[in-house]
């Protein structure tokens, strides 16, 4: 019995540290305020939000966008229909 009762607690602990320590990882900062904009009711804090999230977006459209452009793309072989590469 006293395991069950202790575990509600513990769940909602973990929700409120989750939500007041700020992530470390970009995708974890952008789901938290994702999250966070749903359930705002106040305009002005929405907007507020909504900026934050859009730079956050942003960032990680930067990032995503250097990391690909970082890689390098093998060219593709191919082979004619005789075996002969093209």
């Amino acid at each position: 019995m006293m395991e069950k009762e202790k575990e509600p607690v513990q769940s909602i602990l973990r929700s409120l540290i989750s939500y007041y320590i700020v992530p470390r990882r970009l995708e974890d900062r952008i789901r938290v305020l994702s999250a966070r904009a749903v359930s705002i009711t106040d305009p002005e804090e929405l907007n507020e939000v909504n900026e934050q999230l859009r730079a956050l977006l942003r960032e990680h459209m930067d990032r995503l966008r250097r990391m690909f452009a970082s890689h390098s793309v093998p060219a593709e072989r191919r082979k004619s229909r005789l075996g002969i590469p093209i």
